[in-house]
């Protein structure tokens, strides 16, 4: 098995109640961060300022396009999700998704702002690989459509005052993480615990 192509990132103790909260996703480029960055800025000049408001907008470390939703996972199948990543990585080549709008989602009522990629054959494998990751270790995949997306804010009222903003920009797919989801009193930190590095062509 190859190793440059991957990095494993084990500082970080597991879960004491022996279970944690899992979801395998793509970190965003420098580029990419500075380009939501300036979404964000859009996004709180269009909805204004409201004292009650309650949005909680994503921080640059959480910010992430979602592959598969694990949910609550056994800590003892950590390794082998690890293992299996790590393959995945050396079988498929880096590729990379087009943002092509900034909406509420997954609907117009959702609770949701996000910036939507257009899915395409190389990312559509992508998840259909972690998929059956989930399948080979006995855990059931979401039944929804793949609709590639990366979060910008949160709100329990939604977005549905926000008007649609069609968008044009490139987001590299060249790494795959398995992050954990950890409460915390502002809401969750999505915490890194292996990263590899998808195959360069």
């Amino acid at each position: 098995m190859q190793t440059r192509q991957r990095k494993v990132r084990e500082n970080v103790s597991r879960s004491s109640a022996g279970d944690s909260r899992l979801f395998i996703g793509v970190r965003p480029d420098r580029l990419t961060q500075h380009f939501l960055d300036g979404l964000t800025s859009q996004c709180k000049r269009q909805l204004g300022s409201d004292r009650r408001d309650r949005t909680r907008w994503t921080s640059h470390t959480n910010r992430h396009l979602t592959l598969a939703f694990l949910g609550e996972t056994r800590d003892e199948l950590i390794p082998p999700i690890e293992e299996r990543l790590a393959q995945i990585a050396d079988a498929l080549p880096a590729c990379s998704g087009r943002i092509v709008s900034l909406n509420p989602f997954p609907q117009q009522r959702s609770p949701l702002l996000a910036a939507e990629l257009l899915t395409n054959p190389a990312l559509d494998r992508l998840h259909e690989q972690c998929r059956q990751l989930m399948m080979d270790l006995g855990m059931k995949p979401e039944r929804a459509t793949y609709r590639p997306h990366v979060t910008l804010a949160r709100n329990r009222r939604g977005f549905a005052r926000f008007e649609p903003v069609m968008l044009d920009h490139t987001l590299p797919v060249d790494n795959i993480i398995l992050y954990r989801s950890d409460t915390v009193p502002s809401g969750s930190q999505y915490v890194p615990l292996f990263e590899a590095h998808l195959r360069s062509e």
